[in-house]
C-alpha cells in the first residue's frame, strides 16, 4: 500500500497546476497517456472534420443548445441574431465555432503538455461561463456542457475503436488515454460551475488577473494565425473528412 499523500484543500481552488496534478494523478492520467494521444495524431487528424460535423449536428438537434449561437460570441464581431431560427448550419457563427473546435482537437494531439497548454484547457472551460473578462455574456449551463463532453468523448472514442492502424493493445491504451483526458477536461469545466469554496477577496483578485492573462494569450494566438492557414485548413478538412467518414459510419 502506497503512502497517504497530504493535499492542500485551498490550493485545489486557487492553483491550476496543483489542481491538475491532483485530478490527473487520481485518475491516473500520465505522461505515457499524453504520449499515446500524440501518437494518435496522424489518425485523429483525418477524423477531425467528421467529428466536428457530428458534434454540431447533435447541437442542432435541440433548440436549447443551438440557442447559444444566437447570442454574441467572444472573438466574433458579427452581430447576434438573438433568434435561434435564424442561425443556419452554414452561418458565419457556426463556421467560427467549428473552427474553434477544430483548433481544440488539433491542439490536443500536438501541443506540449505544459502550464501554457493547461491554461488553454482551463480557458476553454472558463469561456463558457458568464464572466466580465470576455465580450459576450453567454453562460452555457453545466447540464449542456456535461452532456456535450459525454457526446464528444463517445464520438472520438468510438472512432478510435474502429481504427485498424494499431495493434489491439496499442488501440486499447490510446482509447483509455483519451477517456482519462476527457475527465480531466470535464473537471476544468466543472470548476467554474460547482461552487465548493468561497474565495477571499485577495484570491478573487489573483484569479481575475490570471484569467485576464489567459484570455489575452489565447486571443493573441488566435489572431496570429493567417488567413492563408485558414484556407489551407478548410481545403485539407474537405479531403480528410472523406477519409474520416469511414471511421464514423
Amino acid at each position: 500500500m502506497s503512502k497517504m499523500q497530504s493535499i492542500d484543500h485551498d490550493r485545489l481552488y486557487t492553483d491550476l497546476q496543483y489542481r491538475y496534478d491532483y485530478v490527473s494523478g487520481f485518475i491516473g492520467f500520465t505522461k505515457e497517456d499524453q504520449d499515446l494521444i500524440h501518437k494518435s495524431g496522424s489518425v485523429v487528424a483525418s477524423l477531425v472534420p467528421t467529428i466536428v460535423d457530428a458534434v454540431y449536428d447533435k447541437l442542432f438537434n435541440y433548440d436549447i443548445t443551438w440557442s447559444h449561437f444566437a447570442e454574441d460570441q467572444d472573438g466574433l464581431n458579427t452581430a447576434a441574431t438573438h433568434d435561434v431560427q435564424q442561425v443556419a448550419m452554414g452561418s458565419e457563427v457556426i463556421t467560427f465555432r467549428k473552427t474553434m473546435l477544430t483548433k481544440y482537437l488539433k491542439k490536443l494531439v500536438s501541443s506540449e503538455w505544459n502550464l501554457s497548454y493547461l491554461k488553454y484547457l482551463d480557458w476553454v472551460g472558463h469561456i463558457h461561463t458568464t464572466t466580465p473578462l470576455k465580450k459576450s455574456s453567454i453562460n452555457v449551463e453545466y447540464i449542456h456542457i456535461n452532456a456535450l463532453m459525454g457526446y464528444v468523448a463517445a464520438v472520438v472514442i468510438g472512432a478510435l475503436q474502429k481504427c485498424t492502424e494499431w495493434d489491439d493493445d496499442t488501440r486499447d491504451n490510446i482509447v483509455n488515454a483519451y477517456n482519462k483526458f476527457f475527465w480531466v477536461q470535464n473537471d476544468l469545466f466543472s470548476r467554474y460551475y460547482v461552487k465548493e469554496r468561497v474565495l477571499t477577496d485577495k484570491e478573487k483578485e489573483a484569479v481575475k488577473r490570471e484569467k485576464e492573462e489567459q484570455a489575452n494569450a489565447v486571443r493573441k494566438e488566435l489572431r496570429s494565425e493567417s488567413t492563408l492557414n485558414a484556407v489551407v485548413g478548410v481545403a485539407a478538412g474537405l479531403v480528410l473528412g472523406v477519409v474520416g467518414a469511414k471511421y464514423l459510419r
